[in-house]
């Protein structure tokens, strides 16, 4: 069996306001021994020492020394490949050992519900509904540019993608599984799936992973913990999803 190990975790802006969280953060990285990871509102302290990094412009919100929405860390080398929202969304292409084909990886944290409205210049998740549809098209724009490449697109959705699901918007959740159709995608990390890892955080169920529909594709999913021997690292809990191949 060929494996990949790929993680997301939201840090919480650890590199602004709670850097004593940063070496355990970097152990529980070490430890779980990931081949990518899709880091988002995270700081370059987050980065393992070794491996190489891609990260997102910063943007307003974003706004100390070192922050990043979205940083994408991996122990292969990387290509960066552009994408429409520098800010909020990464891009890299790399090839795998003991994958036949190249991968291409697409990170990205989506406007959360009140993007713009406590400012008065959007309505709830107005910008969230306009986000997911710029990547959607983005999905699909690389999917066919690359067509020779698996296509796993991962981060901080800022939604659950079930009906029942306790944060969303229901026309941006349907925007978002019809996008990942159209680029021939499967979601790996639906709330059935994840049910059985028992989050600790609550808000649980945000962070996704899709990847090229294929014969013979296996996931299996474990947490990344938000809480380790009583001291918080994160706001929630992490994903962490290993693929395999026949």
């Amino acid at each position: 069996m060929k494996s990949l190990r790929i993680g997301i975790w939201n840090l919480g802006r650890s590199g602004a306001f709670h850097r004593t969280r940063i070496p355990r953060q970097l152990e529980v990285l070490r430890q779980l021994d990931a081949d990518l990871w899709v880091l988002t509102e995270a700081h370059d302290a987050n980065l393992p020492p070794d491996g190489h990094a891609c990260k997102s412009t910063p943007g307003a919100e974003f706004h100390q020394l070192g922050e990043h929405r979205v940083i994408v860390w991996s122990r292969h080398a990387l290509d960066a490949v552009a994408t429409q929202d520098a800010a909020s969304t990464v891009a890299v292409r790399l090839q795998p050992p003991g994958l036949e084909r190249p991968l291409l990886l697409y990170g990205t944290v989506m406007t959360h519900a009140q993007g713009g409205a406590l400012q008065r210049q959007a309505l709830a998740w107005q910008r969230h509904q306009a986000a997911v549809q710029r990547q959607c098209a983005e999905w699909l724009r690389l999917r066919q540019e690359f067509r020779d490449h698996l296509l796993c697109v991962a981060g901080d959705f800022n939604a659950s993608l079930e009906a029942s699901a306790r944060y969303g918007s229901v026309d941006p959740r349907r925007s978002i599984l019809q996008g990942l159709a159209d680029a021939g995608m499967k979601c790996l990390t639906t709330d059935e799936r994840r049910g059985s890892l028992a989050p600790q955080g609550p808000l649980s169920g945000m962070d996704h992973m899709a990847v090229t529909e294929e014969d013979g594709l296996a996931s299996r999913l474990a947490a990344v913990p938000s809480l380790v021997n009583g001291h918080r690292l994160s706001d929630r809990e992490g994903i962490l999803v290993e693929l395999a191949w026949p």
